[in-house]
């Protein structure tokens, strides 16, 4: 237990923590000291400018939004000012003109409660006589909400921001791992599933080779939490399972659906703005041993930079993510490695491949081979029109895949049609343009698939 402790305060400066001694961790000195004891802070009454509730959190949940929030310290355990409780107050704000893409956590925090809509007040009970949760049903799809929560008396706590994504578009991690496991249980002789590492925040990360066939091409899903992967990605597999099960005892498709589930499921569960990075705070996407020290400046970021949102991490391959990936692709060897991503589970027909990949003409070749086969299977538009663009940075997935691998390997971003792609680009998916991108990267693969089976 010491240990731990110790270990935790060795990074409380980064936790907020700076100001507070072990055994003040252990035991807040307010709880913990001695009767008569001058320097124990004095409970106050709540003030307009003194908040009575803390740690809330706002988060999207199938059909609702839950709302929840911790009592003050000042106040938890103190029942001659339990009456502040008596009651318990619920703003909630409509946020229309929120942004995705443009907008960060910086919308929010202009926002005054006091001209939001009160849709609770009154009694609630605290589980462990401490926090208070509160359920709204009252919601619509697709809108971000700010709300507020807040006792009887004093400033609420606030604003938390939430936005109710459809379940249909962005898929929760426990229907990625379901939608895995019963097609290993429908298809057992052409499908298995495995954990071929563990998430930052040690969720598993899953796996899945369907097909027989020792040649294979690889997918990879949500390796920027924003951005499309499984909702594609398992949809492809399950239809190529159902309908082409011949050409599958022939080639294989292995595929890692979501390979940043830890900040895609925080997408999921509401968080208004884009998300990016992994819950280490590192770009996945420049974390990999390729060119790695090289600083890249994109989207007005650069990779050294910790606050960056292209952060690299602090070495090369640091991220579990990472590592899984590339043990991944060596244990597998595929023919071609295509990576989606884009925004809000959509991804287009723009294939982006390593910069670095240009200095060999003969893999140049192979890249497009497989690019115009993709976009021939789509059918769509002439593939002989279409451009490979070769601008992947160092640290990607698609230079490591050159440099390490000798494999042509895409990012797939934006939509041709400009109106889908301003429609995913502000986090306007319907279920409409989802499928419609599923059944358009269905044609692709499945053409790729078939030429390697010839």
């Amino acid at each position: 237990m010491a240990k731990s402790i110790k270990q935790l305060f060795n990074r409380r400066s980064f936790l907020g923590l700076a100001g507070l001694s072990t055994s003040s961790f252990v035991m807040p000195t307010f709880l913990n000291g001695k009767k008569g004891d001058s320097s124990l802070p004095i409970a106050q009454e709540p003030t307009p400018e003194y908040q009575t509730l803390r740690e809330g959190e706002a988060f999207f949940d199938t059909n609702k939004i839950v709302i929840s929030a911790y009592k003050s310290m000042r106040y938890y355990k103190k029942k001659e000012l339990s009456y502040h409780y008596d009651q318990i107050r619920i703003y909630r704000m409509e946020c229309p003109d929120f942004k995705f893409g443009i907008d960060y956590s910086e919308y929010f925090r202009t926002l005054d409660y006091k001209k939001a809509a009160l849709i609770f007040q009154g009694k609630m009970e605290p589980s462990l006589d401490n926090k208070f949760r509160y359920e709204d049903e009252e919601i619509k799809l697709g809108t971000v909400y700010c709300y507020w929560i807040g006792s009887a008396q004093g400033v609420p706590e606030g604003p938390l921001p939430v936005k109710a994504r459809d379940p249909e578009i962005w898929w929760p991690y426990e229907t990625v791992q379901k939608r895995a496991s019963e097609l290993q249980k429908k298809f057992p002789a052409l499908v298995q599933v495995n954990q071929i590492g563990v998430t930052t925040n040690k969720r598993p990360l899953v796996s899945l080779k369907v097909g027989q066939g020792k040649r294979c091409i690889a997918l990879v899903g949500a390796v920027h939490a924003g951005e499309a992967g499984p909702e594609i990605i398992l949809y492809v597999l399950e239809k190529l399972l159902e309908n082409h099960p011949d050409l599958l005892k022939k080639v294989s498709v292995v595929a890692i659906p979501s390979a940043n589930p830890d900040m895609r499921e925080r997408q999921v569960k509401g968080n208004p703005w884009y998300l990016r990075r992994n819950a280490n705070l590192v770009d996945i996407n420049r974390n990999f041993p390729a060119n790695w020290g090289d600083v890249e400046t994109t989207y007005g970021y650069s990779t050294d930079d910790p606050q960056s949102n292209t952060y690299r991490g602090a070495f090369a391959e640091s991220e579990n993510e990472t590592v899984a990936i590339m043990q991944f692709m060596k244990s597998h060897k595929p023919e071609v490695i295509f990576s989606y991503h884009c925004l809000a589970s959509i991804a287009g027909q723009t294939l982006a491949a390593s910069k670095d990949g240009l200095q060999s003409k003969s893999f140049v070749d192979r890249s497009n081979a497989y690019a115009n086969t993709l976009w021939q299977g789509m059918a769509n538009r002439d593939a002989a029109q279409e451009k490979v663009l070769y601008l992947c940075t160092a640290g990607s997935m698609p230079t490591w895949s050159y440099k390490e691998l000798n494999t042509p390997a895409f990012d797939i971003e934006a939509p041709f049609e400009a109106a889908d792609l301003a429609q995913c680009k502000t986090d306007q998916t319907n279920r409409a343009l989802l499928k419609k991108y599923q059944e358009m990267h269905l044609r692709g693969i499945l053409a790729v698939l078939k030429s390697i089976a010839l």
